[in-house]
């Protein structure tokens, strides 16, 4: 990946996600060549030159497209593979498993806490990175590119905290009922306060008393983000 090129290119994932429902149709993904294109590229990358933006965009395409990687080489194996929803599915997919990745070995885990969340401690992140369950944020429909990031993460940021099934307010209850990931990654977002003026932020419409209401949470989903159960036979 020439310093002239890199992630210049505004690669559309959308072909291969459902618009409506978030959902991936990893049939057809397998068939293109387009990932495998791709992986080849993020495995050879030097950074070396690489601006922050750069660097942040670069990891943030590479946790997504490894993560597409990482299932599909589960559906290979099995393909009536429902996602990481035993303790060692997820230890298997998000530990054990490891990726070259710019010429060095690396596991999801490490990517999202030791580069990520370390080096980048950008909270938007975790509404730009797909874990292939239900739950997660949905696979963004391009690639991540240094010049449009910002505008981008707020983008998906909007776009998940609008979601009810991620964030409910409740202003008879004054309850909030968040993702989970709101509670896995609390520390990021900082107290009580700075997660309701960061809701406030992005949310369409808030109470102005927000901060008074309890924090409740969705049970998180770890089913495979499938499109159809016929998506799952490769």
């Amino acid at each position: 990946m020439s310093k002239g090129t890199k992630l210049s290119d505004n690669v559309l994932l959308k072909d291969y996600i459902d618009e409506n429902t978030g959902l991936v149709n990893y049939q057809k993904l397998k068939a293109d060549n387009w990932l495998h294109d791709k992986l080849e590229e993020w495995e050879k990358a030097d950074l070396s030159n690489f601006s922050k933006n750069e660097e942040f965009a670069f990891w943030l395409n590479a946790y997504n497209l490894f993560t597409l990687k990482g299932a599909l080489i589960e559906l290979e194996k099995d393909p009536n593979w429902k996602g990481n929803t035993s303790l060692f599915s997820k230890l298997k997919f998000f530990v054990l498993r490891k990726f070259v990745i710019a010429g060095e070995k690396i596991n999801l885990r490490n990517l999202e806490n030791k580069i990520l969340r370390k080096r980048f401690r950008d909270p938007r992140l975790h509404f730009a990175i797909n874990c292939a369950s239900y739950s997660c944020p949905y696979l963004p429909g391009r690639l991540f590119r240094a010049e449009i990031l910002d505008e981008y993460l707020d983008q998906l940021t909007s776009e998940f905290v609008n979601n009810s099934m991620n964030v409910l307010i409740d202003e008879q209850k004054k309850e909030i009922k968040l993702n989970m990931i709101f509670k896995w990654y609390e520390k990021d977002f900082g107290t009580k306060k700075d997660l309701v003026t960061f809701l406030q932020k992005y949310h369409g419409t808030t109470p102005q008393n927000m901060a008074e209401f309890s924090l409740e949470y969705f049970k998180y989903n770890w089913a495979l983000n499938a499109k159809s159960t016929t998506e799952l036979r490769l």
